[in-house]
């Protein structure tokens, strides 16, 4: 028995990963069976098949101590009946006299041949000279960690390469101590098993193992998952589900027929296994076989085996008819390059050094990207001799890129590097139109305008200026490829206009003739300035104020403001902005006033209030005068009737004074400022007459107001 070195290498690297996957196959398959399985061990996992005249059963460790230990100690198991579901105890029968082991290494020579390498594996894993040191025992003096480390991983790796081995035939899993067959069963009846290592328990715990079996039920051979094919040249590939299949198959064979499905030749003298971290597999995860094909384009057959845990096989695949095809492309055409010959006329040229056996000629594609995608514009292709081609319907006003493909019998293409064709094209776009747009309050400027007709536009360049006088500079970073562009510009600024333009470029940079200039106002955050008081004149009566109004421009009205001392402002009047005085009569006496004014613009803003102006109306003592001053004789001819007109308000009173025969007024009577009539009935005959006038608390008078004379007689009545 010989097994290469780096075989041997590749299997410890590998398997632990398949020891974990195959837990599952080892621990039971109820559903194929057919029996109720006792709950699996954490330590030692049983699975078992009826085969009508016997019972196999497969086990397996789980963990590498266990293996290592039973190795030595063996395992030994125990049979029941089972009847109407219940296990009879005193059935119950020994099966193995004494434990059963792995074979010794002078078995493994005498039962396994000179060129097994899957028995020389074995072997080697029991008893090779790199064994690990048995655990449980102290480490060597002077062993450091990481040699201890070293010898564990070691021993994992041989354990999980054993559980290997054993899962590809009966008579390795029988030669590792993995498997019994049972041959002393009655057929019909169920039976339960129990197998259990007979370790020291001191030195490292083991779980029993049981599984029930049935002997009546019929074990049909499980049946391959779908199976999908990928054909190539002379080459094929062959994929299905992983998850699927490793629940009843540990390992493959695969066969071709080459006579039309007649007969079948087994390709594969070991089981085909393909090996996936378990950390890695998922419900899409698959297994994947590939084998070559003799020839292309001739059809053979394939079928592919599963093998069962047990080394039984199951049923093949339907047989799956399989073709290879040539999937290598020409060489591509090189130095393509493509020239304008006028308007729409391309001429595209190549040169192809290698003229395979089986190329066909060549097809020439165009595109508006380099990165595709290109339409063919020849359908049949060009002779092998042809090197270039004349397109005649160019994009005159777009893009043009062309690439050759060497096209072969087969139909496989080798597609050249794209060439770009630079269109000669001296019209440029029409002049933008329709330009708008308008300013908010932030100063973000909002354009628009009407999109270019031109196929070939590839978008504006915006210009702006503050004054018509100026020179316009661009604004946008890049072309613009749509109809709307953001600007922003500064609004604290006495600049109260901004101008935009724009121009249209084709993709030659062909560039339209600017558009109509678009005058925008700014929105007005600065206020205007305020207007300042020059003089002022007060009277009793009256406050004339004088001021220069604003300096700004764009003033269009002003607010004078009036309070008394000690009040809050309030607006007075509009002024027109033209004005430039005002004459305020409507004040009281003795009282001090304040004026201020402000400036309005056109955007509503308010300058601030200029430096007020403090004034006080002063008292002459004048009073207003007394109008309508009659004196009359009664009906009766007994009085004389005074009456009078006075609309003035307030804190006053009237004074009469009487003047009988020419002799000096005096003061004759006070009347409430309420009444406007008196009654004089003590007079004698003689020549009367009276004078009037307001008196205020305050000192002010009105003027002396006469009446005319009136010549009294007593009535005789």
């Amino acid at each position: 028995m010989k097994i290469s070195f780096l075989i041997l290498i590749a299997f410890i690297l590998s398997v632990p990963v398949l020891a974990q996957q195959n837990k599952g196959a080892l621990i039971g398959q109820p559903q194929k069976v057919k029996s109720d399985s006792l709950p699996p061990a954490r330590n030692l996992q049983l699975i078992a098949r009826s085969y009508g005249d016997s019972v196999v059963l497969r086990w397996a460790p789980a963990k590498a101590t266990l293996w290592y230990f039973a190795n030595k100690s063996g395992y030994s198991m125990l049979r029941y009946e089972v009847r109407n579901k219940q296990i009879v105890l005193s059935t119950r029968v020994k099966l193995t006299a004494v434990p059963i082991k792995p074979w010794t290494l002078d078995e493994w020579k005498q039962k396994a041949g000179q060129n097994d390498s899957l028995a020389a594996a074995c072997a080697q894993v029991l008893y090779g000279k790199s064994k690990a040191e048995a655990p449980g025992k102290k480490k060597e003096e002077g062993m450091s960690l990481q040699e201890a480390l070293n010898k564990k991983y070691e021993l994992e790796n041989e354990h999980a390469l054993a559980l290997f081995l054993a899962d590809q035939s009966p008579f390795l899993a029988t030669g590792l101590g993995l498997r019994y067959t049972d041959k002393s069963i009655v057929k019909g009846k169920s039976y339960a098993y129990a197998v259990f290592a007979l370790t020291d328990p001191v030195v490292i715990k083991s779980d029993t193992s049981g599984v029930l079996i049935n002997t009546a039920e019929v074990i049909t051979p499980p049946e391959m998952p779908t199976i999908n094919v990928e054909e190539s040249d002379r080459k094929v590939k062959f994929t299905w589900n992983r998850q699927i299949a490793s629940s009843d198959f540990s390992g493959y064979y695969y066969e071709r027929s080459d006579d039309g499905g007649k007969t079948f030749k087994r390709l594969n003298r070991r089981p085909f296994v393909q090996l996936t971290p378990e950390q890695q597999v998922t419900p899409n995860s698959t297994i994947e076989l590939n084998d070559s094909l003799p020839v292309n384009y001739r059809r053979y057959y394939y079928r592919i085996i599963g093998i069962t845990p047990f080394g039984d096989l199951g049923k093949p695949s339907p047989d799956i008819p399989v073709m290879g095809r040539d999937k290598t492309a020409p060489s591509p055409p090189e130095n393509v390059a493509a020239k304008n010959t006028g308007k729409a006329n391309v001429l595209v040229t190549w040169t192809k050094k290698i003229k395979e056996p089986d190329f066909a000629g060549f097809l020439v594609g165009r595109g508006e990207k380099a990165s595709g995608p290109f339409v063919p514009l020849n359908l049949s292709p060009l002779v092998t001799s042809v090197t270039e081609f004349t397109d005649t319907s160019a994009l005159a006003h777009g893009t043009n890129y062309y690439v050759v493909s060497a096209i072969d019998t087969a139909g496989n293409a080798g597609t050249s590097i794209p060439a770009y064709v630079v269109m000669l094209d001296s019209i440029p776009p029409a002049k933008p139109v329709g330009l708008e747009g308008k300013i908010d309050s932030t100063g973000i400027v909002h354009l628009k305008w009407k999109l270019g007709s031109e196929p070939d536009l590839m978008g504006y360049l915006v210009y702006k200026a503050n004054d018509l006088s100026h020179s316009f500079t661009v604004v946008s970073n890049d072309f613009v490829v749509a109809n709307a562009f953001t600007d922003s510009i500064t609004v604290l600024t006495l600049t109260k206009k901004v101008y935009y333009k724009i121009v249209a470029f084709d993709r030659n940079r062909n560039p339209s003739i600017y558009s109509d200039v678009l005058e925008l106002l700014r929105p007005d955050m600065i206020a205007p300035v305020s207007p300042v008081f020059t003089n002022f004149l007060v009277t009793d009566t009256s406050v004339f104020l004088k001021w220069v109004n604003s300096s700004s421009h764009d003033v269009v009205s002003q607010i004078l403001y009036r309070r008394e001392k000690g009040k809050n402002w309030e607006p007075y009047i509009k002024l027109d902005m033209n004005v430039s005085s005002f004459n305020d009569n409507k004040v009281n006496k003795q009282t001090w006033y304040e004026y201020a004014l402000e400036a309005v613009d056109d955007a509503g803003l308010h300058s601030k209030k200029s430096f007020p102006m403090n004034v006080r109306v002063y008292d002459s003592g004048k009073r207003k005068e007394i109008t309508d001053f009659n004196v009359i004789k009664s009906e009766d001819g007994k009085s004389l009737q005074l009456s009078w007109k006075y609309p003035e308000k307030g804190d006053s009173w009237f004074v009469i004074y009487r003047s009988v025969n020419g002799k000096d007024k005096m003061t004759y009577k006070n009347i409430p400022s309420d009444q406007h009539a008196f009654i004089d009935a003590n007079l004698n005959k003689g020549i009367y007459q009276y004078s009037i006038k307001a008196v205020y608390k305050d000192g002010g008078e009105s003027l002396l107001i006469k009446s005319t004379n009136v010549d009294f007689s007593p009535s005789l009545k």
